[in-house]
């Protein structure tokens, strides 16, 4: 009898264990998007075109980021066109990340590039097979220095840069 009782004791936990993994998913999501609302960080995002022009700030922050890539960062790429004489151009992976630290406050960049034919977003993805752009996190208290400060920074870094 105890393996008969066993046997069904396995088959009942069997049968619930999937809504009881259900109930948890759900919890732990709702828990999610409720302490997500309470989070003190912000994500800015940051599209390579803005409408039908190129973005600036995008421009600037890929010279920039790729100019002052760490050992840290794992995944990267290298190009070289012919118009690119004697240089190697060195760029971010996809959804590599970047941590960098300007007047003691820290930020995070993780660059995205979405594989598609048509993005809701970007009128021009119907020409192009990608969309790019960057993620920029950073404490909430610290927006107004973001866009007063730390990105006119970038951008004047990168024009120096670019040369």
């Amino acid at each position: 009898m105890p393996i008969l009782s066993s046997i069904a004791l396995g088959v009942t936990i069997a049968a619930r264990l999937p809504k009881v993994v259900n109930d948890y998913r759900a919890l732990f999501s709702l828990i999610k998007r409720c302490s997500s609302k309470f989070s003190n960080k912000v994500t800015m995002v940051i599209d390579e075109f803005d409408g039908q022009g190129k973005n600036e700030i995008y421009e600037a922050a890929e010279i920039y980021l790729c100019n002052n890539l760490s050992t840290k960062n794992r995944k990267i790429k290298a190009s070289k066109t012919e118009k690119e004489k004697n240089s190697i151009k060195v760029t971010l992976e996809h959804n590599e990340r970047v941590k960098h630290v300007y007047d003691g406050h820290k930020f995070k960049w993780t660059w995205q590039e979405f594989k598609c034919f048509d993005h809701p977003k970007d009128i021009n993805s119907v020409f192009r097979s990608e969309v790019k752009s960057f993620k920029l996190k950073f404490k909430k208290k610290h927006k107004d220095y973001v866009l007063e400060t730390y990105l006119p920074y970038i951008m004047k870094e990168a024009k120096y840069l670019k040369g």
